[in-house]
């Protein structure tokens, strides 16, 4: 009996990376990261986490209201795109965001007490903890009181390798933060070795992380996430916590 021979058309290729805040296809190194910062909107690859989980859980309508606190100018302009006017960007440095529009000013130690009861539905907040200089569970008790009962907290923290660390004296050089902390102006560190001591008494935590529980590996593939930051507590791990994750009552 004579094989027929099955005649197959030629493989397609993958499809490239695209960043999904803005579209770009473009990406450039950051240190030793390849390719990870969109070369259209400057986005890396936590700020595209956070749009995947925004995308993913649907936390985003024309009448969501929105905080985004230090804002990612190509993450911000996609939020607006769509709640507009019931977007609060701010920052303690609003001078340094001028593409950002509406920017406002923001001291997380001192003007969060005068922000009533679940204002926002969704709070985004990346590597700002590590830079405020007062008690960061204070910070958070008023993240948490801001946010509805039905909102989500998205925020990326910096965690590092060692145990939790902070000082907040001015007598410290930016060495020695730098060495201390990983960067010159950050005053404290959250180690991956005592988690459970610092953040985790404050939110509950998963024991270990794992980005897939977030997102759809196709969907991380596709947006340029890389593999390298989809398990373990990392500088790039994105954390989606709600009202009931709280764990201060």
């Amino acid at each position: 009996m004579a094989l027929r021979r099955i005649r197959r058309g030629p493989r397609s290729a993958p499809s490239a990376p695209r960043c999904n805040v803005c579209g770009g296809e473009s990406f450039s190194d950051v240190g030793r990261r390849r390719g990870v910062q969109c070369a259209s909107c400057g986005s890396l690859e936590r700020t595209r986490l956070i749009k995947l989980v925004i995308d993913e859980r649907s936390l985003l309508g024309p009448t969501t209201r929105v905080l985004h606190i230090a804002p990612q100018p190509g993450l911000a302009r996609a939020l607006a795109a769509t709640a507009g006017a019931n977007c609060r960007f701010a920052d303690l440095h609003p001078e340094g965001f001028a593409e950002v529009p509406g920017i406002e000013r923001l001291d997380l130690c001192r003007d969060l007490e005068a922000i009533a009861d679940g204002s926002f539905d969704l709070i985004v907040h990346s590597h700002v903890l590590e830079h405020v200089p007062c008690n960061y569970t204070y910070v958070l008790f008023h993240l948490h009181r801001l946010l509805d009962e039905t909102g989500t907290i998205l925020c990326c923290i910096p965690f590092l390798d060692g145990h939790y660390a902070s000082s907040t004296s001015p007598d410290l050089t930016e060495q020695e933060r730098t060495e201390r902390y990983g960067q010159w102006d950050h005053v404290r560190r959250f180690g991956t070795a005592d988690l459970d001591l610092s953040l985790g008494r404050v939110y509950d935590l998963p024991t270990d992380y794992d980005a897939r529980r977030l997102v759809p590996e196709a969907a991380l593939l596709a947006a340029n996430v890389p593999r390298s930051t989809w398990t373990g507590f990392t500088p790039h791990s994105v954390l989606a916590l709600g009202k009931g994750d709280y764990r201060l009552r």
